[in-house]
């Protein structure tokens, strides 16, 4: 429990923020202790090598990350949670469109602004693409499809463990996009609280974000 807390350690300074100018806002949100990332569809879907050819016409895209076997898996049983947890055979992401913001399953305190430059969008659709295994041909690999969700699944790149979640995951995505993100941060809590800090300090420092159809 004390590892799995760990990640509440830094916080950051407005130092730390990027100086540049920062005309994209992308959004943390929080499902119980899942994170994933909000982001705007258009922007996305036009920098993306991988994922233009599957989703069009979204004003948002829900990216997050997981075991493969428990993420696509429609009920899945406490046994598939635990063998993820020690055993996991290979990671998921599970990618969809959403026309509103907070999305389906969220509410407006389950959804964090933060502001990234140019640049750091750029870095961070890459790295999203970057966490869509491939096949031999270049092209993605698909996953099951769960009847009641319209979200698509890939088999993703890297390795889910205890120590490599979810969580982390997005941790990651947030530090390509050059968010001072610190710690181990291994759970849904210790991201949100972060994030929560640095669109803070953004919004201190007279950054505009943009929540839903609303400029803060």
């Amino acid at each position: 429990m004390l590892v799995l807390q760990a990640g509440c350690a830094g916080v950051p300074s407005r130092a730390d923020l990027p100086a540049a100018s920062t005309p994209h806002t992308i959004y943390v949100v929080q499902y119980g202790w899942h994170t994933a990332l909000l982001l705007d569809g258009p922007s996305l879907l036009a920098r993306s090598s991988k994922l233009g050819a599957d989703f069009r016409d979204h004003k948002y895209v829900v990216v997050g990350w997981g075991d493969g076997e428990y993420f696509v898996a429609e009920q899945p049983p406490w046994s598939k949670a635990v063998k993820a947890l020690v055993a996991s055979d290979y990671p998921a992401l599970q990618v969809g469109g959403r026309d509103s913001n907070p999305p389906l399953g969220a509410t407006a305190a389950d959804v964090i602004a933060l502001a990234i430059t140019e640049r750091g969008f750029q870095q961070l659709v890459e790295y999203i693409d970057r966490s869509i295994a491939a096949d031999r041909n270049g092209q993605p690999i698909y996953l099951g499809k769960q009847e009641s969700n319209p979200d698509r699944f890939y088999q993703a790149t890297g390795n889910y463990s205890l120590f490599n979640n979810c969580n982390s995951w997005l941790v990651d995505a947030l530090r390509a996009a050059e968010m001072p993100i610190s710690g181990l941060n291994l759970t849904a809590r210790s991201v949100f609280e972060q994030a929560g800090r640095i669109s803070t300090l953004q919004q201190q420092g007279g950054t505009s974000l943009r929540v839903g159809a609303q400029a803060i």
